[in-house]
């Protein structure tokens, strides 16, 4: 990708090729990742959760930002658990946030190459600080990115599903979901819909999303989900993150609210004095693959200070 490119805010990219796919073994869970570059290690951690009917993420969310990046840094992202081509929860009692985040913790522990810097989008941005709260030995920095998850206040989802086409994971209906949560939908590449339909046809998502169907599961999910999200807001209020933090938020998000996105920094600034923010105008809710170039000089800039010794 063409330096002046990069600098073009006018620029829409289309997904650039993130390397060979690599599987590793997560307490018996087979995951798919991708691994690039050298230097410090940093894993980017995409959004949603398994059975999700809106659309199918995966690690290639980052499409836009792997490839530039990693002539930086040792780039790395994964399949969350159930999604994209990782293997589903073991149980229908593991289809809930908390299997989702320990399974990121054993693919960190895993991978070995620990303290990471760590990159989480929407409820990725919920999963890295959740991490950092219960494991601070695997993280050295922290990026949240458009987390109404992580966010206090009620969010809007329900307001952007409002009248879906139909079918559910149908082309037309992954590509309006993706547009509606967009600022410019011109973002919605077709590559980027052949990559979540591919993931959507798969024989593991269709049990996933079944699963997720279920009332008890559904009801489980939320409840823990709610309780867990609770507990952080005062680990935060009490502790505070032990690691540098930025937030970054799109300001015209539809999903996760600006308002509820400037309550969470309130809540990171009160005890983490190295908290950063950074709020995108004209973007939606993916930053990342709305504001590449933007995005990707934002993460390569704070990577590198919080790399150096005056910042250990």
């Amino acid at each position: 990708m063409a330096t002046e490119a990069l600098s073009d805010p006018t620029y829409v990219p289309s997904s650039a090729d993130m390397g060979e796919e690599k599987w590793i073994d997560v307490d018996g869970v087979r995951t798919r990742y991708f691994d690039q570059g050298s230097g410090e290690p940093v894993v980017f951690i995409h959004g949603a959760q398994m059975g999700a009917g809106d659309g199918a993420s995966s690690a290639k969310t980052w499409a836009l930002n792997f490839p530039v990046l990693k002539e930086w840094h040792n780039v790395i992202a994964f399949d969350k658990l159930g999604q994209g081509y990782t293997d589903n929860p073991k149980s229908e009692a593991d289809y809930t946030m908390h299997a989702i985040v320990q399974h990121a913790i054993g693919f960190l522990d895993a991978l070995g190459k620990k303290p990471y810097h760590l990159v989480g989008h929407s409820r990725g941005g919920y999963i890295v600080t959740r991490i950092t709260m219960e494991r601070p030995d695997l993280v050295k920095s922290c990026v949240c990115v458009s987390s109404g998850t992580l966010s206090p206040g009620s969010t809007r989802t329900s307001l952007v599903h409002k009248d879906a086409p139909e079918p559910r994971l149908s082309r037309e209906s992954i590509r309006w979901y993706c547009e509606r949560y967009s600022y410019n939908p011109k973002i919605v590449t077709e590559d980027w819909l052949d990559g979540c339909m591919a993931i959507a046809a798969t024989e593991r998502n269709k049990i996933a999303v079944k699963t997720m169907a279920q009332e008890k599961v559904k009801r489980n999910f939320a409840a823990q989900l709610f309780n867990q999200r609770n507990e952080t807001h005062r680990w935060l209020l009490s502790q505070g993150m032990p690691c540098p933090t930025l937030v970054v938020w799109g300001f015209d998000d539809p999903a996760a609210d600006i308002e509820n996105g400037l309550m969470l920094v309130d809540i990171f600034m009160r005890k983490q004095r190295r908290t950063e923010v950074r709020i995108f105008n004209r973007s939606g809710h993916f930053v990342m693959r709305e504001h590449p170039a933007a995005f990707n000089r934002l993460v390569d800039t704070y990577i590198k200070a919080q790399s150096t010794p005056t910042n250990a």
